[in-house]
């Protein structure tokens, strides 16, 4: 599944979980390449196996981004985080002066993001191919592999106990997104989302606007 990149912020707060929730089924046992020819399968299985567990170990054990730690408010960091989308619960920051530089990726710009004051997220934009294959690196050097629905999708995800990545790039244009989440506030939006949808096709099907 295509997920919005950095020229639609909102589509990104609601593509990157709509297609997490499309992903997760795949997603819970992590991809990794096929058995080693000097080892038998069942072995080579067993290595992979924890070398996936260490990895999504590493992935749960990220306490945040940029300073921020994950779950927390928004209130004493107004003073260094500027509004770059306001949508009720759900606000979308953005640091003045950050820096940019990720490896050896050049970011386009970084958005954080608070749900209900909780810092839940942050999202990672790249506008060209090779930041893009640079920011990728990154993330598969932290995380391992990470998993896709196919060897030619743009789409590769890495699921936690605790803590969930997703990264995606434009096969046209060469943009790119990661987005880095606590699990937990994450599926905290989700229901919102849901409930929110719900009521306004409720509203559609009366002939009102929500």
């Amino acid at each position: 599944m295509k997920l919005p990149l950095r020229k639609s912020v909102v589509g990104l707060a609601s593509g990157v979980f709509i297609g997490l929730q499309g992903l997760a089924p795949a997603l819970q046992a992590q991809a990794s390449p096929g058995p080693s020819n000097q080892a038998p399968p069942v072995e080579a299985a067993a290595a992979q196996q924890k070398d996936n567990e260490e990895y999504l170990a590493k992935l749960d054990g990220v306490p945040g981004f940029g300073g921020i730690a994950f779950g927390a408010d928004i209130d004493p960091l107004k003073k260094t985080l500027k509004v770059e989308q306001d949508r009720g619960p759900l606000v979308i920051y953005k640091k003045d002066g950050a820096d940019l530089s990720f490896g050896s990726a050049l970011l386009d710009e970084v958005l954080y993001y608070f749900y209900e004051g909780k810092f839940y997220g942050v999202a990672l934009h790249t506008d060209d191919g090779q930041d893009t294959l640079a920011l990728k690196e990154v993330f598969q050097f932290a995380f391992g592999p990470g998993q896709s629905p196919g060897d030619s999708a743009p789409t590769t995800a890495w699921i936690g106990k605790k803590n969930g990545a997703i990264f995606d790039i434009n096969l046209s244009s060469g943009e790119g997104s990661a987005f880095l989440f606590d699990q937990k506030i994450h599926d905290q939006y989700l229901t919102y989302q849901s409930q929110s949808a719900e009521k306004a096709a409720a509203a559609l099907l009366k002939g009102e606007q929500p």
